[in-house]
């Protein structure tokens, strides 16, 4: 029997919508009023049970409850985001246990979807919110909802995350003067967008009235930045202005007369709420067709008129009776001057005037790159800076209100501005992380991290990498006719997937609106015409819908999609064979071939200009192959991205991990995307992305184990504090380029909660490899003569056990061995301040003993005779390809199975001791490999390396403002160590 959805559910809805701004209040007697009727618990229990995750008012209610689980008001007797706090909730509501409980299974506590490492602040958005009007960002949530079908915990976080940074601004209305600076930190294409969006919303119903959105350097992206924002944000009513859409004049000069959007009325709309008192209008002074522009003769866009001429301008009474503004901007030296010009005759109202600074990929341009060997050393304001650093720096010294936020996704260069240089954009306020999105699909989509396959088969279910990853091993020079296959096989794999989503389209009754493929092989154009003149002859040559051409996709159907779907297609259908899938094959190639060749090179501004309608994903579907570099490698969005063909080499962290544009959302098809990227011996940019993760993924450790405020109500970490220590796993990597860390200085660093792999050994071959097995290895393994079975419980609720061999050492004793030990030379920026860490809680009694722990696979390499152990099993890690200097890093199993330990809890077998760490040890297989991962040569001791991971004890760092010991700084101060950065 089909359910059906009761006539007082919407009234529930309205209930919670109309609590969510206010405290609890008894649900029975509100849902009677608003209903006319008496619900009883077992009607609304049956409701909770049955209603699709996606209701309007599930989602409702999850929101309401998210906000009350994380509302940080002191006046409230419980924390944020605990049971106790929900259990107050509940009794607000007055629902009965039975409704407890149903609540308790549908709607868990909401959990911090950030990261804040701040300075103290002074709070006060929380009273705006209930004081001022919040018509732009209620209309921004109901647009996620309604329009975008977000789900309620999507809008929740946004919710969140963006009051974290709005109440960390400076007050509007604030009498004294205050500037703050802060960054973003967020995931790849993964909706920093939406993100700064919410942002501008809540600040413009605070009263900020001028806000500065500055996008990436190239137009196509601002016009993908305002357009979004005039739809989801500024609205219908905000665009028109009062005039009349349908009069020819008025159609002519409108940006989006021929949006399919604008014409399906999918722009948010106001309405009536711009009518009321304390509402403003938002003015647009850049449109989707132009960015900033001066009016002649001196003329400005920008007016602030107060009503009150004896008061201030930020005074109440002038600045909720005037219209914001909002410009976007792309950063390039004309716009941003053009803008600075109209400022200054301002300079009156600048002074007052409360200002927001969205500078999105902040990293970008923003970042001064001069050299500091060639500053003024005795003043800042002499210094010569880059020209758009100098004139983000310059609106920010003539608004004096101006409120700086960076959003990025590679944060490393932000982090490396000199913090002492008042004038510049170090995110002294905060730094705020996000966590990642649910469905979002990024690098560890790709990888196998924290994943070993001594115990487990690497089959399409358990591995990432053989799920998704093809490598790429012909090259044009030296292997032509393999490149041109590898290529063949890529372009096919599109062309099957476009398929599998017409079949998926039939029987889901799910629409993919965009298909698309990515060739990014050079950043040089010439060479871009010549890859697109190989991928059309291929194209043209591939015979798609002919018998030859079905042979070639079966055969790719067979081998590698249809067992990858079986494994991994999460609910959507799978054709049960080729035969089932080969009329949609025809269906795709129609699609892609609806408006000709389907290859576009995608490499300056002016192509995509010129391009604009083959490549507007918002205006009608995108079946494309796009070919490119620097346009495809930051900023521009390609939806639909299935297939991705990778084969630049970029010399930059950073650089890489925008390039790796197959990150995002991909519903309904993550199975079907396919990442063929070069993987050859001079090469592996599979592993290079997997070490620039560890890179990344070490930094957001690194906020999350300093984040918050002691007890005492002081941050634990300021963000001038926050080590700039980036892992660099392989040395060619850097962490960003090299003119944007001239201000990388370390002196020391603590380290606290969880497991650090410390894995990067000397060269293969090196002598030190031999001494780190027979004087440190060996006797550290001694210690382990109790073998014990320890449960492990991962955070996808996984459960099962461990093996080691586990013995205790004196914390002297440990220190004594672990001096002997030898690390990769460039490995000594992060490992000598962890043994200085190390060495000082072991000389002042933090840390007592260790527990040796070495893993028992029963899947291994090989075993080998070691003197004093006897046969030892060996472990494969893979893998250690040159240039790279570090082996992949723990397995989660084993690191949750001894996190107890540390903890100083009982485990079986092993009671609780306080100032009790554990390392980690595997004895590991550093053979050398060929191109397809092959082990060369036989096992043997003096190929074999052990590889060490730390816990140190919880009683280490009883303090965590006490972890840091350095900072950054311009000037090397005595005592400190530089970082060698060539």
């Amino acid at each position: 029997m089909t359910y059906q959805r009761p006539a007082w559910a919407d009234a529930l809805k309205n209930v919670f919508l109309a609590l969510a701004h206010q405290r609890p209040a008894p649900l029975g007697e509100l849902l009677t009023a608003m209903s006319g009727t008496v619900v009883s618990d077992a009607q609304l229990l049956d409701f909770l049970n049955n209603a699709g995750v996606n209701d309007p008012t599930c989602t409702q209610i999850r929101l309401a409850l998210a906000k009350w689980d994380s509302d940080e008001d002191p006046t409230l007797d419980t924390v944020a985001r605990t049971a106790g706090r929900r259990e107050s909730i509940y009794a607000a509501l007055r629902i009965s246990s039975a409704m407890t409980d149903a609540f308790a299974e549908h709607f868990p506590v909401y959990e911090a979807p950030a990261i804040v490492i701040s300075k103290v602040f002074q709070p006060w958005y929380a009273n705006a919110r209930k004081e001022r009007t919040n018509v732009y960002w209620d209309a921004y949530e109901t647009y996620l909802r309604d329009v975008k079908n977000w789900d309620a915990s999507a809008i929740a976080s946004l919710d969140q995350t963006t009051t974290e940074v709005v109440e960390r601004l400076s007050d509007p209305v604030r009498a004294e003067v205050k500037q703050t600076k802060g960054l973003v930190v967020g995931y790849v294409q993964s909706g920093k967008t939406a993100n700064f969006t919410g942002v501008v919303a809540k600040a413009v119903d605070a009263g900020y009235r001028l806000i500065i959105v500055l996008t990436g350097t190239i137009e196509i992206l601002r016009a993908q930045t305002q357009r979004r924002m005039d739809m989801e944000l500024i609205g219908r009513e905000n665009i028109l202005r009062g005039l009349d859409p349908t009069d020819p004049m008025v159609a002519r000069e409108l940006d989006y007369q021929q949006d399919k959007d604008w014409l399906a009325d999918r722009f948010v709309k106001h309405g009536a709420a711009l009518a009321q008192p304390g509402v403003v209008h938002v003015d647009r002074v850049t449109t989707h067709r132009s960015d900033y522009k001066r009016l002649p003769q001196g003329l400005t866009k920008l007016r602030f008129f107060r009503t009150d001429k004896q008061k201030p301008l930020n005074d109440p009474s002038n600045l909720f009776n005037a219209d914001a503004y909002v410009a976007v901007i792309k950063k390039n030296k004309a716009p941003l001057e053009k803008l600075l010009a109209d400022l200054k005759p301002h300079k009156g109202d600048l002074a007052q005037l409360p200002v927001l600074i969205i500078d999105d990929e902040s990293d970008q341009a923003s970042v001064d790159t001069t050299n500091p060997a060639k500053w003024n050393k005795n003043s800042a304001k002499n210094r010569e800076r880059t020209t758009i650093n100098r004139l983000i720096t310059d609106i920010l010294t003539i608004c004096h209100r101006a409120q700086y936020v960076g959003y990025t996704a590679t944060p490393f260069a932000n982090v490396f501005v000199d913090p002492d240089d008042e004038r510049d954009l170090f995110p002294s306020d905060f730094v705020l992380s996000l966590r990642r999105p649910p469905g979002y699909m990024g690098v560890q989509e790709f990888h196998d991290l924290g994943q070993r396959w001594d115990d487990d088969e690497k089959t399409f279910t358990t591995s990432n990498e053989k799920a998704h990853v093809r490598g790429l091993f012909g090259d044009a020079a030296t292997n032509p006719t393999g490149r041109i296959q590898e290529l063949q096989e890529a372009i096919d794999a599109w062309v099957l997937s476009g398929a599998i989503k017409k079949f998926r389209e039939t029987t889901d009754a799910k629409q993919y609106r965009h298909h698309t493929m990515l060739v990014h092989e050079s950043v040089k154009r010439a060479e871009h015409e010549a890859m697109a003149m190989d991928v059309r002859a291929l194209w043209h040559g591939s015979k798609f819908t002919s018998t030859e051409g079905h042979a070639r996709l079966k055969k790719l159907y067979d081998a590698d999609y249809h067992p990858v779907m079986l494994a991994r297609s999460a609910g959507a259908s799978v054709p049960s064979s080729f035969d089932e899938l080969k009329p949609f094959i025809a269906q795709a190639y129609a699609q892609i071939m609806i408006d000709g060749d389907p290859i576009l090179i995608v490499n300056s501004d002016a192509q995509i200009k010129a391009q604009q309608k083959k490549l507007d994903f918002e205006a009608d579907k995108v079946w494309r192959i796009l070919v490119g570099g620097t346009q495809l490698s930051r900023g521009f969005t390609v939806e639909g991205l299935t297939v991705s063909y990778f084969r630049r080499k970029a010399g930059q962290a950073d650089t890489l991990m925008q390039a790796g544009r197959w990150f995002g959302f991909r519903p309904g098809y993550q199975d079907l995307v396919r990442l063929y990227i070069r993987r050859d011996s001079t090469v592996d940019l599979y592993d290079a992305f997997e070490a620039l993760l560890l890179d990344e993924e070490a930094f957001r450790e690194e906020l999350e184990q300093y984040e918050g405020f002691d007890e005492d109500g002081m941050p634990r970490l300021e963000p001038r504090q926050i080590p700039p220590l980036v892992s660099q796993h392989l040395p060619w990597l850097k962490p960003t380029a090299r003119n944007k860390m001239w201000n990388a200085v370390v002196a020391a660093k603590a380290t606290a909660g969880g497991f650090q792999d410390r894995f990067s050994l000397p060269p293969r071959g090196d002598a030190a490899n031999g001494s780190n097995l027979s004087a440190v290895g060996v006797p550290l393994l001694r210690y382990a003569d109790k073998t014990l079975a320890l449960q492990f419980v991962l955070e996808d609720r996984t459960t099962g056990q461990e093996t080691f061999k586990i013995g205790t050492i004196l914390a002297a004793d440990f220190m004594g061995l672990l001096k002997q030990y030898t690390w990769h030379p460039d490995y000594a920026q992060v490992i000598t301040p962890f043994k200085t860490f190390l060495e000082h809680a072991t000389s002042d009694g933090r840390i007592r003993e260790w527990v040796v722990a070495w893993h028992q696979p029963t899947k291994v390499a090989g075993s080998v005779n070691l003197a004093g152990l006897g046969e030892s099993k060996v472990v494969t890690r893979r893998r250690r390809a040159d240039p790279r200097i570090d082996f992949i890093g723990s397995d989660r199993k084993h690191t949750k199975a001894l996190e107890a330990i540390a903890r100083g809890e009982d485990v079986r077998g092993l009671p609780g001791a306080p100032g009790r760490g554990v390392v980690l040890v595997y004895l590991a297989d550093d053979r050398p490999e060929d191109n397809r991962g092959h082990k060369l040569g036989r096992l043997a001791p003096d190929n074999v390396v052990p590889l060490l991971s730390f816990a140190v004890p919880a009683s280490a760092t009883p303090h965590k403002r006490d972890l840091v010991q350095w900072t950054v700084r311009v000037k090397s101060h005595e005592g400190d160590a530089t970082v060698d950065l060539e």
